[in-house]
């Protein structure tokens, strides 16, 4: 009799430390209750608040249900066993799901390499350099790719004469304009500043996320974004069908996004194919400046008067949730919701295997 081929043993990771924990915990139930019971053994591994590691029952237990787990950071075919003793569990690849600080800003990914483990998505360098806007449009910008005028702020500089900025604001960006955290997500920290008495309490809010604050034109234009998904074969690129964004708040925040009916979100996009394609051939050439693996959402803002496309910042882990545009995209693409984990999965796996073959000894 033929033996049961072994499961692939999948660690979800979700949570965090960061605002968008809540989001994160709602993108792991999603992403678990997808991924195929009969070709993998799912462990469900929440990151507290607090930053503890936690080994849950199932997906929707509290963190006392669970059991506290160790990661051990250096080269492991075990990587995680239980803090009280006993027997470790094996995982073959791990699927970080963490949005914002301390998830998908390179910080659990250089875990995870320290460790040489696999793990879905984009490796350390790359997670970082796309979580920080400022320095992602400088790449974009080098690769050629149209991204909005941005000023980036600093504490000492915001604090030393707050005038100078508000009359580079006025000249170079203009009203209305954003204010961002450098590096943050689902919108939070960001204020849509219509006026220069705004902008105090603006840029002092988006300080209280980050070390870093983008001040960035108000593009005025359509929001479209293009979900990227890597494979099946080696090298090769999925860029779906564009979704709209249509808000009933003025712009996309953090309750448009997350709440239902506060936005809506159309795929595909009815706009013209000219432009799909174009948006499209930007995604994939800022999946590549940006050293992307597995997925990213980029997203766009489309002046029709003009006929300008610009990108407006790209996202290397995106909302799995029933509300978030990532999947809907991929799924209008001609790809379910399991054939899409079953990608980034195998995509996973390959990259880790290249990543094996290299060598870092010289004299080895």
């Amino acid at each position: 009799m033929a033996s049961t081929p072994r499961k692939t043993s999948v660690g979800v990771v979700f949570g965090g430390r960061s605002t968008e924990h809540e989001v994160s915990r709602n993108s792991g139930r999603a992403i678990m209750a997808e991924l195929d019971a009969g070709k993998y053994e799912v462990h469900p591994i929440l990151i507290t608040k607090s930053g503890g590691w936690v080994a849950l029952p199932d997906p929707d237990a509290p963190p006392e249900d669970g059991r506290e787990v160790l990661f051990s950071g250096t080269p492991n075919e075990v990587p995680l066993r239980y803090a009280g003793g006993g027997e470790p569990f094996h995982i073959d690849v791990f699927f970080p799901i963490i949005h914002g600080t301390f998830g998908e800003d390179g910080t659990l990914q250089g875990l995870f390499e320290l460790a040489e483990v696999p793990f879905v998505g984009s490796g350390c360098a790359s997670s970082a350099v796309t979580m920080d806007k400022t320095v992602a449009k400088a790449v974009l910008r080098a690769a050629g790719l149209p991204v909005l005028p941005a000023l980036t702020l600093f504490p000492e500089t915001w604090g030393a004469d707050r005038d100078a900025v508000l009359e580079e604001a006025a000249s170079k960006i203009g009203y209305p304009l954003f204010v961002k955290p450098s590096s943050s997500g689902s919108s939070v920290g960001v204020h849509l500043v219509e006026s220069p008495d705004d902008l105090y309490d603006a840029v002092a809010d988006a300080f209280r996320f980050d070390a870093k604050v983008l001040i960035e034109e108000h593009a005025q234009g359509r929001e479209l974004e293009c979900s990227v998904l890597e494979g099946p074969s080696p090298g090769e690129f999925l860029a779906s069908p564009l979704m709209e964004i249509r808000t009933h708040s003025g712009w996309y925040d953090y309750e448009a996004k997350y709440e239902e009916g506060r936005a809506e979100l159309i795929v595909p996009a009815p706009v013209e194919e000219s432009l799909a394609d174009h948006a499209r051939l930007y995604a994939r050439g800022a999946f590549r400046a940006l050293g992307c693996s597995g997925l990213a959402r980029v997203d766009f803002f489309y002046r029709e008067k003009t006929g300008e496309t610009y990108i407006n910042e790209v996202n290397t882990l995106p909302g799995f949730t029933q509300l978030s545009g990532y999947p809907r995209m991929i799924q209008a693409a001609g790809v379910s919701y399991p054939e899409m984990l079953d990608r980034l999965i195998s995509c996973a796996m390959a990259r880790h295997e290249k990543l094996r073959s290299r060598e870092y000894d010289r004299n080895a």
